[in-house]
């Protein structure tokens, strides 16, 4: 199955909580602090395109690509109906496509541990280069490696209720320590109470953990400098606390 396939449209709901804004904001300063303050900017895996929509509002001109045909509908459609202009297409971040002389390019919520191997993660990186300008800034983050061998993998659910919709999901993980992945089993029970129906999704997020000296050969063999890591939404080291870390790095020279 497809990832995001049928998940597609219950995921902004589950995600209601989640702060663009703020996290706009954060990637924001962490551009600037590598001189970067405003220009082109490429979101690799854009998914829905909450994130790129509130770069474009802070005067960023933002285009994005997602793998699901179904996030991609939803972020044009969400643009169009805030009258941004923002050139979504469909494709794989693994694969570099005409965009070019970005002046940063980001990767959130993880697209990093979607790539499963050392050849996917450098695709990807390379994608990232061919886009940007010379000196232009890469930001992404990833599952830290640290902090799932620390913290280990646990069963949970997740209920949100916004009537007339409930959506519960249950997600079970398996960890394979050898090939340094946690395949997240996602089961979506999504409810509509006025209608009394109910619809039943199921899909398998395999994911990779990296450690920072992974991440900086990666991004060494696509032509960036070595990378600084940090803790999401701070400026400490990663650390064993939190599974979200993030890397900013800078391209240097033809990959």
């Amino acid at each position: 199955m497809t990832v995001f396939a049928d998940y597609a449209p219950w995921y902004d709901l589950l995600y209601r909580d989640k702060d663009y804004a703020a996290e706009t904001a954060f990637v924001e300063a962490r551009l600037r602090d590598h001189g970067v303050s405003s220009g082109m900017l490429l979101d690799l895996g854009c998914g829905t395109g909450l994130h790129a929509l509130a770069f474009a509002r802070q005067g960023w001109s933002v285009a994005g690509i997602d793998l699901s045909d179904e996030m991609i509908a939803r972020a044009r459609t969400r643009a169009g109906q805030v009258g941004l202009s923002i050139p979504f297409r469909q494709g794989n971040v693994c694969e570099t496509g005409a965009e070019r002389d970005f002046d940063a390019v980001v990767s959130l919520f993880h697209v990093a541990s979607y790539q499963t191997s050392r050849d996917a993660l450098t695709a990807m990186f390379r994608t990232a280069h061919a886009a940007l300008k010379p000196g232009g800034v890469f930001f992404f983050d990833y599952w830290y490696g640290g902090a799932v061998l620390a913290q280990g993998v646990e069963t949970r659910v997740k209920v949100i209720e916004q009537k007339p919709l409930r959506l519960t999901r249950i997600a079970q993980s398996d960890h394979d320590e050898q090939a340094a992945t946690v395949t997240v089993n996602y089961t979506l029970f999504c409810e509509d109470m006025d209608r009394a129906t109910i619809k039943r999704v199921d899909e398998a997020h395999r994911m990779r953990y990296w450690f920072p000296f992974e991440i900086d050969a990666a991004l060494a063999a696509s032509g960036f400098q070595r990378a600084a890591h940090a803790a999401w939404l701070t400026q400490d080291a990663p650390s064993s606390k939190s599974w979200a870390a993030y890397a900013v790095a800078r391209k240097s020279v033809a990959p």
